[in-house]
């Protein structure tokens, strides 16, 4: 209704001169005159200052007296033209508009609106904006902003763990390093910063992810997150002794009912298997250790335990030395150096095991994807 009265008033304004009746004739025609006497009454003053004199006067006179005679025939003839029909016509057409467009504006509403749908205040419609947007639209927002203003700490604070959980790891991964550039260090950029790179390294624990938790343990040494994924990156770097401590000092001061207690537990009795049992690894020729040798190594102290281990690490190296051609034995010895945290010994094992297959590219594949998985340098 409102916007019909609106049409109304507009249609009004612009059909105005179409209602306003028409000036008459005889009231153009006293203006026209009354101009003309000013006008002789100019001339009549200039003439008796000696400003126009003869001829001139003369035909000054003849050039007013000229005009109004063409206005006394203007008016005669606008007499005697039928134009009051049309006037009335024009003013007919002009109402009938103004009339008829809101009316009909009106009727088209309700035959194919909804007039009845309830109002839709901003005030709502500026609160629902961001829940009726979709994520994909969200994170296209604020990516449009970081690139005009790379500089904005919040936005990449805001969309990194967007990423995180939209499984963009390498995105995650720079968007927690920018913020924490620009905004500095917390707990929860840490965390994140730790948990994209490592999600990014298919769950190794990088040096990146490696420092961010010192950095974590440090800022809240309660929180047995960071704690944790250090002792994993001691058993991924073969350290599985200082692993096995961590994992142990870790369950000692967590609460009897913590939900996390039997992962760990896992965790640590895995690694102590491989310290104490490395048969997966260090298998010696055509046998492994014995059931007898696995537990004598159990009942061992740690430091005759790895004296054990060494032992049949350095023999399996002895064997390879005389029989190169065993592919899966350089496996085995490379590993078991990893294992041990003997680093140069695995890496000198991965190249001589290289030398070993050089004219057969499928075994050199892989060992280069084991050096890969065990992160060796060479």
């Amino acid at each position: 209704m409102a916007f019909a009265v609106l049409t109304a008033a507009v249609l009004a304004a612009l059909l105005h001169p179409l209602l306003r009746p028409p000036a008459r004739p005889s009231a153009t025609a006293d203006a026209d005159l009354a101009v003309y006497r000013d006008q002789l009454s100019e001339l009549e003053a200039e003439q008796g200052r000696g400003l126009i004199v003869g001829a001139e006067a003369a035909a000054a006179r003849t050039e007013i007296a000229r005009r109004v005679l063409a206005s006394a025939d203007r008016v005669a003839a606008q007499e005697t033209s039928p134009s009051d029909a049309h006037d009335a016509r024009i003013r007919t057409v002009g109402l009938g508009l103004a009339m008829t467009l809101p009316l009909a504006a009106l009727a088209l509403y309700l035959l194919v609106g909804s007039p009845g749908v309830p109002d839709y205040p901003f005030s709502a419609r500026a609160t629902s904006t961001t829940d009726s947007a979709g994520l994909p639209q969200l994170i296209e927002r604020v990516e449009a902003r970081l690139r005009e203003r790379p500089e904005d700490g919040e936005g990449w604070d805001v969309i990194a763990p967007v990423y995180l959980k939209e499984a963009r790891y390498a995105e995650a991964l720079d968007a927690f390093t920018r913020a924490i550039s620009l905004m500095g260090e917390s707990p929860r950029r840490l965390a994140g910063l730790a948990e994209a790179s490592m999600a990014r390294h298919d769950g190794i624990v990088t040096e990146t992810a490696r420092v961010s938790y010192e950095k974590l343990a440090k800022l809240e040494p309660s929180r047995p997150e960071p704690r944790f994924w250090l002792a994993v990156a001691q058993e991924q770097d073969g350290r599985l002794a200082e692993a096995i401590a961590a994992y142990d000092a870790l369950l000692r001061d967590a609460p009897a009912d913590a939900s996390w207690r039997t992962a760990v537990a896992k965790r640590r009795d895995a690694a102590r298997a491989r310290l104490m049992s490395p048969a997966a690894a260090v298998v010696d020729g055509q046998r492994g250790p014995t059931a007898d040798d696995v537990a004598a190594a159990g009942d061992m102290t740690p430091e005759a335990r790895t004296q054990f281990i060494n032992q049949m690490v350095d023999g399996l190296a002895e064997r390879l030395r005389k029989d190169a051609a065993d592919l899966a034995g350089w496996q085995r010895l490379i590993r078991a150096y990893m294992v041990l945290g003997r680093h140069s010994d695995a890496s000198g094992a991965l190249a001589d095991a290289r030398r070993a297959f050089a004219t057969e590219p499928s075994s050199l594949a892989a060992l280069d994807a084991l050096a890969k998985s065990l992160r060796i340098e060479s």
